[in-house]
């Protein structure tokens, strides 16, 4: 920080308070945790990783490629397109839960 700006910033926070809580925590409210401190993961069980964004990907994201792999084979007839979308669909639901099940391997290591 330059002079200037150091300067600048001792004329705006001249008359504040140096304890004061941000942001007006001070009437009545709760102080707001940090972003990573808002939801600690629960340890329980053995799906304790599921959540409702996770489960939109999940099927959304499961359902989509489905679709799109049962619409390419359909050329190939009834059956074996069928099998084909939900073959892609569960490629899709492996590969999102192992992703997810390496993300929280990864954040316990730190």
């Amino acid at each position: 920080m330059s002079r200037a700006e150091r300067r600048a910033y001792k004329r705006l926070t001249k008359n504040q308070d140096p304890y004061a809580l941000p942001g007006g925590a001070g009437r009545g409210r709760a102080p707001r945790r940090p972003r990573g401190q808002r939801r600690a993961p629960s340890a329980d069980g053995a799906f304790a990783f599921v959540s409702r964004r996770f489960l939109v990907w999940l099927l959304g994201g499961g359902a989509a490629i489905g679709l799109v792999a049962f619409s390419l084979a359909w050329p190939n007839g009834m059956p074996m397109a069928l099998y084909i979308g939900l073959g892609a669909a569960a490629v899709w639901a492996l590969l999102v839960v192992g992703f997810r099940l390496a993300q929280r391997r990864a954040s316990r290591a730190r």
